[in-house]
């Protein structure tokens, strides 16, 4: 009798505490991980938009840096004369390769090599400027000297920075650019496309200080020992950071350019409702049909029409569940099983787009068994919104715990307990 009772406790307290894994299931059920979720642009499936505004620049390219989104494009990939937009690999490479605070001695070479009619900051030979002040000097006011100065300081000569210069726009991917100044002085060897000054710019906006300088309206050169005047103060020829009739409040920069073989020239940049766009636009008329310049009347344009018709917007919400599984080997009140989505999944999208045009496959582990945590990750679902691809992973909605084959036989047949 006393052996019967023996069992008989142990059975019990079995039941009541677990051991094992089935007890390691029911102490970690809650224990999660941190959930990802990537995505990338491939613009298959993209939506046109057939309102978008036409434009008067003949290349045009405007993109979302973060996600890589084209929004629109227009003769990007065709070679065209950048002018005064050159400046912004001559900025990257200056920052890539120097210290704000270092300093250099302009040369009469680096003055000399500007021709007539091309914009200055009046430097003097002998004059020593810190890096900073010169690409103040580049970006703002599009000092062609100043260019000259800075790709002596990098590349020892202005005509080894140009080497260097379509050396590093080949490690950016840039496809048919090829430079022979840091500046943009005309000349039929030195093109490249819009795609390619995307690139560029979106590679520039990586560094604070760049994105200081361009948005800065105003810049003064202090005298010196050579030049004793103070009369070297500059203004940004971005004229979308200025009231006027291009005047745009949520533009962030970047460069403009002009020559007469490469017309109108600007890349632009512009942040709303936490949406960043790069603009790219190349051969405009000074004055178009509306009495504009098409550079800035294309650009705001742009950005106007899609900040109004995109945003970022929840595909999918954290905890929705995807699929069901009845998992083998667990208890009655945990085998049924939801897999739900671990993080929200957000996609940049036109405001249009309904929820039936965003599709998605999933993918699950095989072979799901007892016992699982909360929280634990199996297997993947894939969205599909309007060009882009969007990954999270779907994880068990509740713990499930092993069900004891040892106690379920022992419960079935406790007859023998009582023989």
């Amino acid at each position: 009798m006393k052996k019967k009772l023996f069992f008989i406790m142990f059975f019990f307290f079995a039941l009541l505490f677990p051991h094992g894994a089935a007890a390691k299931a029911e102490k970690d059920a809650d224990i999660g991980y941190d959930p990802t979720v990537s995505s990338y642009y491939t613009g298959e499936g993209q939506t046109v938009l057939s309102s978008a505004p036409e434009t008067g620049c003949r290349a045009v390219y405007i993109a979302d840096p973060e996600s890589g989104k084209v929004f629109y494009e227009k003769n990007a990939h065709k070679r065209m004369y950048p002018a005064s937009t050159t400046k912004l690999l001559t900025a990257l490479l200056v920052l890539e390769n120097s210290s704000l605070s270092q300093k250099t001695t302009v040369s009469q070479r680096a003055i000399d090599l500007v021709p007539p009619d091309y914009v200055t900051a009046n430097l003097q030979a002998g004059e020593e400027i810190d890096i900073e002040t010169l690409l103040y000097l580049l970006l703002l006011p599009s000092a062609n000297d100043a260019a000259n100065v800075l790709a002596e300081f990098v590349g020892g000569s202005v005509e080894a920075f140009a080497e260097l210069c379509n050396q590093r726009a080949k490690e950016l991917g840039c496809e048919n650019l090829h430079f022979v100044n840091p500046n943009g002085v005309q000349s039929e060897d030195h093109y490249c496309t819009a795609y390619d000054l995307y690139l560029i710019a979106k590679e520039c906006r990586k560094y604070g200080i760049f994105n200081t300088i361009v948005s800065t309206k105003s810049f003064s050169l202090p005298a010196d020992e050579i030049y004793t005047e103070n009369d070297r103060k500059f203004v940004n020829t971005n004229e979308m950071l200025f009231s006027g009739a291009y005047y745009y409040e949520y533009c962030t920069g970047i460069k403009t350019g002009r020559t007469n073989p490469a017309g109108e020239c600007f890349v632009g940049s512009a942040s709303k409702d936490g949406i960043n766009l790069i603009s790219v636009v190349l051969g405009g008329k000074a004055e178009n049909s509306r009495g504009l310049n098409d550079r800035f009347d294309d650009t705001k344009k742009l950005f106007s029409f899609f900040y109004k018709n995109y945003s970022v917007k929840t595909v999918a919400e954290k905890g929705e569940a995807f699929f069901s599984v009845r998992v083998p080997d667990a208890t009655a009140d945990t085998s049924s099983l939801d897999l739900v989505l671990a993080a929200d999944v957000s996609a940049l999208i036109p405001n249009s787009l309904s929820s039936d045009e965003i599709r998605f496959s999933i993918s699950v582990k095989k072979d799901i068994c007892a016992p699982l945590r909360k929280g634990q990750r199996l297997g993947e679902i894939v969205f599909y919104a309007d060009g882009t691809v969007c990954k999270a992973d779907l994880v068990a909605k509740h713990a499930v715990k092993k069900i004891n084959r040892e106690y379920r036989y022992l419960y079935w047949n406790t007859d023998f307990l009582w023989q």
